[in-house]
Formats: structure tokens, C-alpha cells, sequence
């Protein structure tokens, strides 16, 4: 990719933090078709990725989450911000060595390893500090089901499916109280390596939906509906990292929440050419609304 790929502003970052640095590629692509991530080895070996992000709340989060949960999480565990400008809306970082857990392969005693390192660091980021975070917005859940309802009708799915929802929201689920939270914690985001010795380690990225709110919104609610119904293993091994297992009411409320952030998940994946993961995701949550007894 040629210096003249990369906007005048993201080379100039790049260069004040990196110095003389060999573009490697755009890593995606914003909707306009622009690159939104480049990714580049600056002269000192280390891999960096400049990141712009769609409006200055994404920046702030994860500006926030790089300086306030990654060093909580631990050194090698989080990639490291190297430079940032609000004004352009971009954030230089390292990248964090390994794999995503999405495309590992992996034993079952090691995707067992994984889970539960990554229930402890769900533990460590909801034990943070919420004086100063960023929070999440607050809406009734009169209004978080209307809107449900409503991007519902726009994804398209069948009169059956919109009904499921519909029932699934109809009541307003157990509050679970407010932590810091990833925003987007699941296997995609979670980097799985291997250290000297052969022990697997687990990083955490992308930061930019951290925010205050309660951890049934997204974090436990999107790993209890990845787990549920068949991998119970992993459900049982996250919450041995997490220290405490999922109470009924955490169930119950993971499941509401599921059916309110099923349809927004949908338009996701309509608008970006029939994900399959995400689109996967979404079916899997209309299937446990239509049979909720699969998710004790």
C-alpha cells in the first residue's frame, strides 16, 4: 500500500509515534470505502495499527479503555496506546500478539483454559473503578423494547420472529447493578497465544463500546448466549474464572437483553454483506426465545 493509501493525517500520527514505519495493509473498511485501520512495522520492529473511528464517543471509549482497563488486565494482555487525536478521531496502538479465539484450534481442555481466563478477566474489567468512565446511555425498557420492535420490522425477519421478540421484552428484566464493561466481550475480541513455555495466554482488544452499565447489557448476556445450550464446558469454566456462576436472575435478564439487541445484530449483518458470524449469532438468539428452556 502506497504513503499516498493513507489519509495525510493518519500518516503524520503515525509517523510522530512511530517514526519512519512500512505499511503493511488496510486492515477494514468503513462503510464510505475508505480504510478505517491500517496496519503498519515501524522501524524498531513493533507492529502498530492507526484506527479511525466513526464519531468521537467510539474514540473516547476506547481511549478510555486503553489508559483505565488495559493496565488492569495485565502487561502482554492488551494492546498499548501509543498516540491519539480526538480531532482526526484516530488512536495509534501496538498490536497484541496470537489469535483470535474465533479462529483457533483448539483442544477441549484448552478452549476450556480459554474461557476461564477469560471469565477472570471479565472479573478484573466489571472490578474497575466506574468514577469517571464512560456510561452507557439510559433508556426505559418501554423505550428499549419500542425500539427493539421497531429495528425489528426494518431487518425484515418473519411475522414469527418479530413475535418472539416481542414476547421475549414484554417484561422488564431483573436489574444486576452497574460495572464497567468491555461492550463487546466474546471470542472475537479475545487473542489467545502461547507463551515460552507453552502455556496459553488470553489478551483482550477493541475497547471502543467500554462503557458503564450493567454487565447483562452485552458482556454476560453475549457469552451466555454463545455458550448456551451446547457447550457447558465452557460456560462452567468461564464462570470459574469469573469466580460466581450465573444466578437464575442473570439468566433471566441475559435473555431479555438478548431479544433486545437480537435485531440490531440483524440490520449489522444486512449491512455488511450477510455476516455470517454475526448473522449466526442472531439466529441463535431467536432459537433460545423460542425454546427458553435450552438456556437453564
Amino acid at each position: 500500500m502506497s504513503a499516498a493509501a493513507r489519509p495525510n493525517d493518519v500518516d503524520r500520527l503515525l509517523r510522530a509515534t512511530a517514526g519512519p514505519y512500512e505499511p503493511v495493509g488496510a486492515r477494514s473498511l468503513a462503510r464510505t470505502g475508505h480504510p478505517a485501520v491500517w496496519e503498519v512495522v515501524a522501524d524498531d520492529g513493533r507492529q502498530l495499527f492507526a484506527k479511525r473511528y466513526k464519531d468521537l464517543l467510539f474514540h473516547q471509549r476506547e481511549t478510555a479503555g486503553y489508559w483505565r482497563l488495559a493496565p488492569a488486565i495485565g502487561s502482554g494482555r492488551a494492546p498499548v496506546l501509543t498516540a491519539e487525536d480526538a480531532r482526526s478521531l484516530l488512536l495509534v496502538a501496538t498490536a497484541l500478539p496470537g489469535t483470535p479465539v474465533t479462529g483457533a484450534t483448539l483442544t477441549a481442555a484448552e478452549a476450556q483454559e480459554v474461557y476461564r481466563q477469560a471469565g477472570h478477566l471479565a472479573a478484573v474489567i466489571h472490578a474497575q473503578p466506574t468514577t469517571g468512565a464512560p456510561v452507557g446511555e439510559h433508556r426505559s425498557w418501554a423505550a428499549e423494547r419500542e425500539r427493539t420492535l421497531a429495528r425489528a420490522r426494518d431487518a425484515r425477519p418473519t411475522e414469527e420472529d418479530i413475535e418472539v421478540l416481542a414476547d421475549a421484552t414484554h417484561t422488564k428484566p431483573p436489574r444486576t447493578g452497574l460495572v464497567y464493561c468491555h461492550g463487546d466481550f466474546g471470542p472475537r475480541n479475545w487473542i489467545v497465544r502461547r507463551d515460552n513455555d507453552g502455556r496459553l495466554v488470553i489478551g483482550v482488544i477493541d475497547f471502543e463500546r467500554s462503557q458503564v452499565e450493567e454487565p447483562v447489557r452485552r458482556d454476560l448476556m453475549r457469552i451466555a448466549i454463545q455458550l448456551a445450550p451446547h457447550r457447558g464446558d465452557l460456560g462452567a469454566a468461564f464462570a470459574s474464572g469469573y469466580g460466581r456462576e450465573f444466578t437464575p436472575q442473570v439468566q433471566e435478564a441475559c435473555r431479555a437483553w438478548a431479544a433486545i439487541d437480537c435485531p440490531a445484530a440483524l440490520r449489522w449483518a444486512l449491512a455488511h454483506h450477510q455476516d455470517e458470524e454475526v448473522l449466526g449469532y442472531a439466529r441463535t438468539v431467536l432459537d433460545l426465545l423460542r425454546h427458553p428452556n435450552l438456556f437453564a
